[in-house]
């Protein structure tokens, strides 16, 4: 008896020892599902919250960012997210609408009293809210709140769902089958959001409704405790992105309910001494239980992976893909079965291939857990999706890479439009710049008209009146000197009125050069006797026979008599205008010996409305627009102008005349007859 006693013995201790360790491995098992089943639904409660927040965000930019919102456009803003209550506030928390209206409230800073609406507001930052009361309705509720850029400055749209209609209740009432669970999500002072179980808003907090449970969190996030002459087991984690936190507790019997028979089982198999055949037998319909119990955990797995609002897929360790829900499927234009099997990279844009590869590389390789990176996939009509895709690889517990589980937000509509605002900023600060530029050219323009044309004007007016005032006592020199004073106001006047005329045919683009073919070797003596120079006063032409040019002789005249004139009024005698030929062009040079251009204002000579503030040019009168207009009408006809200093003193302008072409039998044409040279007078 000894002997079979003994295998007797030893079996009995080895199945009671057996039975304790499957026994605690079933509960810890069981345990670490209920665990990891509540951490799913945090991660889609997560989920739900960033989801929520970019589309308010999206859309509050898209409808809600004109300088003026009626409140029949937020009102209709607000029904397409079904919120019984939003606000909409300005960068400093004022309330512009809400729903249901409040006239009342209109203007008021509702930061004060709000904490997400002051984070949104102030540090421009999307916010969730704890359990507050609402600004428009006075109930309980959690609210949304998100900031977004606009021209008139910043704004905060925030949406708010009642927590007694939420639906995260709706969502956490469908989340789990066990009898007798409780589920709900809190803020941080205990105040439920949502919950499985019907509940009071009026009194909705943790230690009202459900005592021993806050009692026991106060202590540790998971665990179990007494309470009703019943064992409980709890779990809470916090939500990330929100000011909540899900918690969860189920009665022992109900989580271990799967597993009592097996229990029993084995208690009577040990008590009774069973045979190793009964044992196995038992382990196999254990075994079988669980495997029923991991795939009804894999159909609700399965219904949250298929419902979900977000792109989900695993991948094997080199990124083929195993499973795709409907929700990628859609943004890639693909059957999800036609997806399984293929490698990423075949959806992946070329130019974020090599990224991608390195990343996954990387968690193969233990240097990552995962990542997440901004990339492009291709749809199946050929155009891009810009994602965001989040992604961690798993492993067994020798640490072996099992797959990767990764999620995919389709970034395309907010980038899209977020692209579209930079590129509309930069096109207004365009047009604010010139709308700049044209107001200063305008305040020029009004300031040179008040002085510079005023100037001959009253001059002409002032000499008048004299003249008619004291004409019999005036002797005949005085008044052809009025006269002569008046004459000159005249044609400084008319001149002012030709640079402004032409100048406003160069801003209207009326200014077309006509070329024809010039013999400038007549023309700039004409030029020089136009000028109308005082008696004595001569200027030295410098000429060959013939200078054959392509110009448009109107424009040339006036060009000339510019730069003649200018010659004559701020350089010094003697003035030489010198006519070159070159082989491709006719050279120009006006030649004065006066004190020159200041070296500083050189590289504003030419520019509109330009006078140097020292020198000579400070003692006469000037718009500062002959030179611009030189250069503007010698650009129309193809004509260049230049300056330089002559020495030892003096200033030097330079016009270079194109030729026109040349006949091909022609092979000299760039040969000059012999050079004239003559003093022009004057008149």
């Amino acid at each position: 008896m000894a002997v079979p006693l003994a295998i007797w013995l030893v079996l009995t201790a080895s199945g009671t020892a057996a039975l304790l360790w499957a026994q605690s491995q079933s509960r810890a098992g069981l345990v670490q599902r209920f665990e990891m089943r509540l951490d799913l639904i945090r991660d889609f409660v997560g989920s739900y919250v960033t989801d929520l927040l970019d589309r308010e965000q999206a859309q509050a930019r898209a409808l809600l960012a004109d300088p003026v919102v009626s409140q029949r456009d937020f009102a209709r803003s607000v029904g397409g997210f079904g919120y019984p209550a939003a606000v909409l506030l300005d960068a400093r928390g004022r309330l512009l609408h809400a729903v249901p209206d409040d006239p009342a409230m209109t203007g008021k800073d509702l930061t004060p009293a709000y904490e997400h609406l002051r984070t949104a507001a102030r540090d421009g930052r999307p916010a969730v809210s704890a359990v507050v009361e609402s600004a428009v309705r006075s109930d309980p509720v959690v609210a949304f709140a998100v900031p977004f850029d606009t021209t008139s400055g910043r704004r905060v749209f925030s949406g708010a769902v009642a927590i007694n209609d939420s639906p995260l209740s709706s969502y956490l009432s469908t989340a789990w089958t066990f009898s007798d669970i409780r589920v709900q999500l809190t803020d941080n002072s205990g105040m439920i959001a949502a919950s499985n179980q019907p509940f009071d808003p009026a009194s909705a907090s943790l230690g009202a409704s459900d005592p021993d449970l806050a009692r026991a969190l106060t202590g540790k996030d998971h665990g179990r405790y007494r309470a009703g002459g019943r064992w409980w087991r709890y779990a809470a984690m916090q939500v990330p992105g929100a000011p909540w936190r899900l918690s969860a507790t189920v009665p022992e019997e109900v989580l271990f309910g799967a597993g009592h028979g097996n229990e029993t089982a084995g208690r009577a198999a040990v008590i009774t001494a069973a045979t190793v055949g009964l044992l196995v037998v038992a382990a196999a319909a254990r075994a079988r239980r669980n495997r029923g119990a991991l795939r009804a955990s894999e159909q609700r797995f399965r219904k949250v992976f298929d419902s979900s609002r977000i792109g989900m897929l695993i991948a094997d360790p080199r990124g083929r893909f195993l499973r795709v829900n409907p929700e990628l499927a859609r943004m890639l234009g693909h059957p999800p079965d036609d997806l399984v099997g293929h490698d990423f990279t075949e959806f992946t844009h070329p130019d974020d291939t090599d990224p991608c590869v390195q990343v996954v590389n990387d968690c193969r390789a233990g240097r990552l857990d995962g990542f997440e990176l901004e990339k492009r996939y291709r749809h199946a009509d050929g155009h891009y999706l810009e994602v965001i895709v989040t992604s961690i690889l798993l492993r067994d517990q020798g640490g072996q890479p099992q797959f990767f589980a990764a999620q995919i937000i389709d970034m395309t509509e907010r980038n899209t439009l977020k692209r579209t605002r930079d590129r509309q900023q930069a096109e207004l600060a365009d047009r604010a710049e010139e709308l700049q530029l044209a107001n200063a050219q305008m305040a020029d323009f009004i300031t040179m008209l008040t002085h510079d044309v005023r100037q001959p004007l009253t001059g002409i007016v002032s000499g008048g009146e004299l003249l008619i005032e004291e004409w019999p006592e005036l002797p005949d020199e005085d008044r052809i000197r009025y006269v002569r004073q008046m004459t000159a106001a005249g044609h400084r006047a008319d001149q002012l009125v030709a640079e402004i005329l032409t100048l406003a045919q160069l801003d209207a683009g009326a200014i077309i050069a006509r070329p024809v073919v010039l013999d400038l070797s007549h023309l700039v003596p004409e030029a020089v006797r136009a000028q109308g120079l005082p008696p004595g006063q001569a200027i030295t032409v410098l000429a060959p026979d013939r200078a054959i040019a392509l110009a448009d002789p109107t424009h040339l005249q006036l060009i000339l008599g510019n730069l003649i004139g200018n010659a004559v009024k701020y350089g010094a005698p003697p003035v030489t205008v010198h006519v070159i030929g070159r082989p491709h062009h006719v050279e120009i040079q006006v030649i004065d010996n006066g004190e020159g251009v200041p070296e500083a204002f050189v590289p504003h000579l030419f520019d509109r409305f330009a006078r140097a503030e020292t020198g000579v040019a400070i003692t006469k009168p000037g718009t500062g627009l002959g030179l611009y207009l030189v250069r503007q009408l010698a650009s129309a006809g193809g004509i260049t102008v230049g300056y330089r200093p002559h020495s030892p003193h003096g200033s030097t302008f330079v016009l270079t005349v194109p030729r026109p072409p040349l006949p091909p039998a022609d092979k000299s044409p760039a040969a000059e007859p012999r050079r004239r040279d003559a003093a022009v007078p004057s008149g």
